[in-house]
């Protein structure tokens, strides 16, 4: 019997993870055919280096206002070499899990590059909202101190 081993998919997580699923091939002198067995593997050092996103820029948005089709923001480049921009974003861009997320004042991160897998590269856009909790009573009341406390510093009225 011999098994030859490949990796012949690799699967990238929203988180970033890269997985690469072998497919083991059997040959054996019997009249059975099996389904081939996919075995999921962390990437070596060299597959990895394959792989990845080559950025080319990044942008910080917020919603300013939305329907049911698209939403406007605001762009400010996290470079700070670009002046803000206005975008209006289809929201079939997005998956279904973060439409609910589209709400004015909404931070979110737009990056373009592109996306490299072994030889092969293609562009890429990648829009993904920022999941920040809510300030709560105790956050807002020790931000507005600190504001006041500095203003005193200065000499503001």
């Amino acid at each position: 019997m011999t098994v030859r081993s490949t990796p012949d998919f690799q699967f990238l997580s929203a988180s970033g993870e890269v997985t690469v699923a072998d497919v083991k091939v059997s040959n054996i002198t019997m009249l059975i055919r099996r389904e081939p067995l996919r075995v999921p593997r962390p990437l070596t050092f060299e597959e990895w280096s394959r792989l990845g996103f080559i950025l080319l820029q990044k942008w910080e948005g917020v919603v300013v206002e939305s329907d049911n089709d698209s939403f406007t923001a605001k762009l400010l480049d996290s470079h700070g070499k670009l002046p803000p921009h206005d975008a209006t974003f289809s929201r079939a861009e997005l998956p279904k899990s973060e439409h609910k997320l589209i709400e004015p004042g909404a931070p979110f991160v737009w990056t373009l590059g592109y996306r490299k897998i072994g030889n092969t590269r293609e562009r890429a856009s990648v829009v993904y909202f920022r999941r920040l909790p809510p300030w709560n009573e105790s956050e807002i009341a020790t931000a507005e101190k600190s504001a006041e406390d500095l203003r005193g510093s200065i000499g503001w009225k």
